[in-house]
């Protein structure tokens, strides 16, 4: 049952971004939702299952884009095995720890897409106005997304 229920979170993590992008982007950004889940997951689960959402929150993203295909999928996995190793040292659930752990993953996370993508297929996807606003409203983000997992987590005991 809680594989289904996973699978739901997923795909709605999935719709939830692509809805926001879509619908509710102001001058062209919003927050990376897939990210944040993500990040929230890596934070809550143990390190098979936050590297799994990792994997297929970053599949779903190359799936969505144009650019290198697999690059998100490595770039989310690899953020989330880190995320769980700093776990054991750092208290992730809390608000300014979040707040600091979303910003400073965001530009870590698009340098290293940015890398992937200028070696691989020798294209930029990164524009500056995405660099200097994506990791602020990322960081907003994931307090709000960590909330509803954790709430999920309590009353069904997925993640």
């Amino acid at each position: 049952m809680t594989i289904i229920l996973e699978l739901f979170i997923y795909l709605a993590s999935g719709a939830a971004y692509w809805w926001w992008t879509q619908n509710l982007a102001f001058f062209g950004l919003a927050p990376n939702l897939l990210f944040a889940a993500a990040l929230c997951s890596a934070i809550l689960a143990g390190p098979v299952k936050s590297v799994a959402w990792g994997f297929f929150l970053g599949l779903y993203a190359d799936m969505l884009g144009a650019n290198m295909f697999g690059g998100y999928a490595l770039t989310y996995s690899l953020m989330a095995y880190a995320v769980h190793t700093l776990k054991r040292h750092f208290d992730l659930a809390g608000l300014f720890s979040q707040l600091v752990a979303a910003l400073a993953l965001s530009w870590v996370c698009m340098f290293f897409y940015q890398g992937l993508s200028l070696a691989f297929s020798r294209i930029n996807p990164l524009g500056l106005k995405i660099f200097l606003v994506e990791p602020f409203l990322n960081a907003l983000a994931v307090p709000v997304l960590f909330q509803v997992f954790y709430g999920l987590k309590r009353r069904t005991g997925i993640l």
